[in-house]
């Protein structure tokens, strides 16, 4: 028996206008955990986590969901991660992401430490053409929301 499967070369040819629809739908699931683990599962998922730009996109976002934090301190999301719309501002500049952001504590912090609340964010860059996955990036260039809402105005 011929099994004679041409192996895809880039992302795109794993991905049709469904699959792409539903893969943005499962990782913007997987994002919010923020956990490095649940995205990588959804690349093995999508057969997608072997090529070069899978393995430079969980490279960047295991900063943006592991830089934070802080071993010993009780490091823990505080209330729900959210999302916006926004603009890359550099390499892509112009192009819609999306951009997570989340709260967390340090709640085994020395007082009053533990009860400080910060704030993180990232940016996401799907790179969609003609309704089909081309790239997933991560984007740390882009406006914030008051920059998002003065250019609604305008």
């Amino acid at each position: 028996m011929n099994t004679n499967k041409k192996k895809p070369k880039n992302i795109c040819e794993s991905f049709t206008p469904e699959l792409t629809r539903q893969f943005i739908i499962d990782i913007d699931i997987a994002l919010k955990k923020i956990d490095i683990n649940p995205v990588k599962e959804l690349l093995e998922k999508y057969h997608i986590e072997n090529f070069q730009d899978s393995i430079d996109f969980i490279e960047a976002l295991d900063y943006c969901l592991n830089g934070w934090k802080k071993e010993h301190m009780g490091s823990k999301i505080y209330g729900e991660v959210t999302t916006s719309d926004s603009k890359c501002i550099a390499c892509e500049h112009g192009k819609g992401m999306v951009v997570y952001e989340f709260e967390y504590i340090h709640s085994l912090a020395p007082e009053p430490m533990n009860r400080v609340v910060y704030g993180r964010d990232f940016g996401i860059l799907f790179d969609i053409r003609n309704e089909i996955l081309f790239e997933i990036r991560v984007c740390n260039a882009f406006l914030d929301k008051g920059e998002m809402e003065r250019l609604r105005i305008v």
